[in-house]
């Protein structure tokens, strides 16, 4: 085999296998015997388990990466140029996150529902806190410029993010039709929207 399709043929036996076991349950022996390769051979394409399974899941980390830094700037820049009143209205995030799911829904499945073991296990953790600290800026640059803002409780606020990106999440623990991802997603999005008008106070 060419190394380059050797290595798509483990990762495809990879995200079936981890799919299936999860990643603490998954076997290097069963993803070579999937790919019809010895485990010694295995190993001198990823040296360990995490290795294979980083790979597999990239694409939905880098996505989320990106999509943390994008949305902010997308966002705070709607409510620079149109006020906050537009942020508010604006209804793309809930779909814009669907879509970044479900162009690549099995990397997101084990990326969040199989990584038990793994450096990933509280990725949801390290996204909400990202998201966090992208909104309590926003809130200091509001209220120097003289807009109110309720007084926040960090802990409250991350228990509140925290609910509403499980919330979001639950598309992927069940498996949803994209169509039902979308349906779902504006209404979780909407649902939230208002609490975080009254919980901020802007």
């Amino acid at each position: 085999m060419k190394s380059i399709e050797t290595k798509e043929q483990i990762l495809k036996a990879a995200t079936e296998e981890f799919m299936e076991k999860g990643f603490k349950d998954a076997s290097m022996r069963k993803i070579a015997s999937r790919v019809g390769i010895t485990a010694t051979a295995l190993y001198r394409h990823y040296a360990n388990k995490e290795d294979i399974f980083d790979a597999v899941v990239e694409p939905a980390v880098s996505a989320w990466e990106n999509l943390c830094k994008t949305e902010e700037v997308r966002q705070t820049g709607t409510a620079r140029r149109e006020g906050v009143d537009a942020m508010w209205q604006d209804n793309e995030q809930a779909q814009i996150i669907v879509k970044l799911i479900y162009n690549d829904f099995d990397a997101h499945k084990l990326l969040f529902c199989k990584s038990d073991g793994t450096k990933y296990e509280n990725y949801l953790h390290s996204i909400v806190t990202k998201v966090q600290e992208a909104t309590l800026s926003f809130k200091d640059e509001l209220e120097a410029n003289g807009v109110h803002v309720n007084k926040v409780d960090e802990k409250e606020m991350h228990l509140i993010l925290s609910a509403q990106y499980t919330a979001m999440l639950e598309m992927v623990y069940h498996d949803f039709s994209y169509e039902e991802a979308i349906h779902y997603s504006d209404t979780i999005s909407e649902f939230f929207k208002e609490g975080w008008r009254k919980y901020l106070g802007f």
